[in-house]
């Protein structure tokens, strides 16, 4: 089957979602092993399957660069998708820079649209999604839609996970953020440093040469140090003293936050509805994306006090008495940002309710828990999608490390109890979820939502 015939068929990689003759490319069959999956594969009757090396099936194209053959496919096939496309990755602060920077857009009224944790957003409308990044074939089909309908610019969240499975194989992007890194989804990646392979692959294949990079000196060291050289990219360091852009002060006030910005030697005061630095940080981030891909300063100044908070995040619930924080934080310096920042900001105590997810990192679970045993006030451990494992187990590897808490395995209660025991002195944190609205218990998926607790119990 010659290449053009082969571009006007559905391709497929996911065995899972393969139909009836379609192409499959068996990315899992290599030197060693057979996929796993071939006889489930075979039943359903693809037109071609494209392995790397031959298989029990008469219908096979072998092929050794299978990875490069796909991502060569995909080009010709979605050749109309937006010019303009961004990335962002890191282990926190991805969902926030990718929304704040489709914000900026929309709120300016120019075309824009973002793929991440919270779902496909184009043009005020939202796709729900379940990945952070999603299957390759569905960003490229969201791609050649929104393209359609005159939208040009785009910005992906790249996930560790996302990058390493190759779902973003075939796209090159114009410029990319990296957040920051550190632990997290080790139970997947095993060690740090394979962990940092898995984001090396956005800068060493998914970049066009000449694209810019917005990192801190840290992040840059780490990746010039992986040979991603400035002779190759155009580093953007938000540590950098020469820099058109900075933040030059911001103060909090209740849940607003007064900015002091330089751009060119100019000072620009702007009120804006979100607290926290790194929350700061995020916003700069997706500011400096957005100039990079050419919308004007002064029109993402006007906009800035419009920028809504993202759910999920450092997100404030209060009545007269009381004062609820609901935020996403799952590792442990997501946690100590998070509770560091209403600390700084509300000038209170913070009492915390928390869990670590089943089947997930578990090295994480003392730490987080070293964390809230430093930092807070009252603590209540409770369950956060336990899945397959026992959760007393997960609570117990939690509290290795702090002197004084409750478990409370359910986050029901366990948030009824806390909203009612936190007082005028106090702010409570509820940790891990965000904007999820489920928990996981074994292999059943049950509605729950942090919000509507806390809603509930106010």
């Amino acid at each position: 089957m010659n290449i053009s015939k082969i571009i006007k068929q559905n391709l497929c990689y996911d065995s899972r979602k393969l139909k009836k003759n379609e192409i499959f490319f068996d990315f899992l069959t290599n030197s060693k092993v057979i996929n796993p999956y071939f006889k489930d594969i075979i039943k359903k009757k693809p037109k071609l399957i494209v392995s790397s090396r031959s298989l029990n099936y008469d219908k096979t194209l072998v092929r050794k660069d299978i990875k490069k053959f796909y991502s060569y496919l995909i080009q010709k096939k979605y050749k109309k998708i937006p010019k303009k496309i961004f990335a962002v990755t890191g282990t926190n602060g991805k969902t926030s820079v990718a929304n704040f920077f489709y914000q900026l857009h929309i709120l300016n009224k120019i075309p824009c649209a973002s793929i991440g944790t919270l779902g496909f957003f184009y043009n005020k409308k939202i796709i729900k999604n379940d990945l952070t990044t999603p299957d390759n074939l569905k960003i490229f089909n969201f791609l050649r839609n929104i393209k359609k309908k005159k939208i040009n610019k785009v910005i992906i969240e790249a996930s560790s996970h996302g990058l390493n499975q190759g779902r973003l194989i075939g796209l090159k992007f114009k410029g990319a953020v990296f957040t920051n890194f550190s632990q997290d989804h080790l139970d997947y990646h095993r060690s740090m440093s394979s962990y940092f392979k898995s984001k090396l692959i956005l800068f060493k294949k998914n970049l066009h040469i000449n694209s810019s990079i917005i990192c801190f000196n840290d992040l840059a060291l780490k990746l010039r140090k992986n040979k991603i050289t400035d002779k190759k990219y155009n580093f953007i360091l938000q540590s950098k003293k020469n820099i058109k852009l900075k933040i030059v002060s911001f103060k909090s006030k209740n849940s607003k936050t007064m900015l002091k910005i330089n751009y060119k030697n100019k000072i620009y005061i702007v009120n804006i509805n979100l607290i926290g630095e790194f929350q700061i940080k995020n916003l700069y981030q997706s500011i400096i994306l957005s100039i990079i891909s050419g919308l004007n300063i002064r029109k993402i100044l006007k906009v800035l006090p419009k920028i809504k908070p993202i759910k999920g995040r450092l997100n404030i619930l209060k009545n007269k008495n009381k004062i609820i924080c609901i935020d996403y934080a799952h590792t442990p310096d997501g946690l100590e940002k998070v509770i560091n920042t209403l600390k700084n900001h509300f000038e209170r105590k913070i009492n915390i309710v928390f869990g670590c997810g089943g089947n997930r990192d578990a090295d994480k679970r003392s730490s987080m828990g070293k964390v809230a045993n430093k930092l807070c006030n009252k603590i209540i451990v409770t369950d956060d999608n336990p899945r397959d494992e026992d959760p007393k187990i997960i609570t117990k590897h939690i509290t290795n490390y702090i002197k004084k808490f409750r478990i409370i395995h359910n986050r029901k209660f366990a948030i009824k109890e806390a909203i009612k025991n936190t007082d005028k002195k106090e702010i409570l944190l509820i940790a891990g979820k965000g904007h999820e609205n489920y928990q996981i218990f074994k292999n059943k998926k049950i509605f729950f939502s942090d919000f509507n607790e806390v809603r509930k119990n106010l």
